[in-house]
């Protein structure tokens, strides 16, 4: 980065800045660009109000009763502990089974989490929370493609128009992880659907659409040529596989 940036060069950093994950020499960077750029501040402090909103609004899920149930039920009975003996060596005492059924139970529940479908449900909550969403509205695709246009370092290739069940809200230039990226609104009746469409350099991404779940979320991931989509909607997965495939068949 030169060492004094301009606000393209600088907004990318400002999500890391905010969450403490720069090195020191860049957050200097980022603080000082900060004292003297309004414009920047004010995405800053967006983008510190909607981290805090997603932290509050995100549902948090314990363990369902039926789960610690079968859990419980998988492990060894634990024998009480002989008289006399303190509560720390009946502690130690435990069956090392106990800790082994344990660690069998829940490994198999465990999955690696995809930073992709992650950013992709982060992003798409930043579009649902915003009041205005897009930067130009939708007249059809022959108006919001073009609209692109010298705002990306890409070409946006054919933009889906919607039909009866999916309506194109409109679009406008969003980040996705480090890089610009086209984000197109589309509409389900009341629900809201995001799609980010950024180049897939350095990423992993399958080459056909492929939904994943996640805490309530569907999202879809693909790679056509050299960019990358990312699909995201609280509909079912169904459905958001449907508008996936007419996206991706369009040439």
């Amino acid at each position: 980065m030169s060492p004094e940036p301009t606000c393209a060069e600088l907004q990318p950093l400002l999500r890391d800045a905010g969450r403490g994950r720069l090195e020191p020499d860049r957050a200097a960077v980022v603080s000082a660009h900060l004292a003297t750029c309004a414009a920047c501040r004010t995405v800053s402090d967006e983008e510190r109000a909607l981290d805090q909103l997603l932290e509050e609004k995100l549902p948090q899920r314990p363990a369902s009763l039926a789960l610690k149930r079968r859990l419980s039920a998988r492990l060894p009975p634990v024998a009480p502990a002989p008289v006399g003996r303190t509560r720390r060596a009946a502690l130690i005492a435990l069956p090392l089974a106990a800790c082994a059924a344990l660690v069998l139970v829940l490994r198999p529940r465990l999955e690696p989490r995809d930073p992709l479908v992650a950013e992709a449900i982060a992003d798409h909550l930043r579009v649902v929370y915003r009041e205005q969403p897009v930067d130009v509205e939708s007249g059809g695709p022959h108006r919001v493609k073009p609209w692109f246009t010298g705002r990306l370092d890409f070409a946006v290739p054919q933009v889906y128009g919607g039909d009866q069940e999916f309506s194109l809200v409109g679009g406008a230039v969003a980040l996705f992880q480090d890089r610009k990226a086209a984000l197109l609104v589309y509409k389900r009746q009341l629900h809201t659907i995001s799609l980010f469409v950024f180049p897939g350099d350095g990423l992993t991404l399958p080459s056909d659409p492929r939904l994943r779940q996640s805490r309530g979320f569907s999202v879809v991931l693909w790679r056509q040529g050299d960019l990358g989509y990312a699909l995201t909607s609280d509909l079912n997965g169904g459905e958001l596989q449907t508008l996936a495939r007419r996206i991706a068949d369009q040439r």
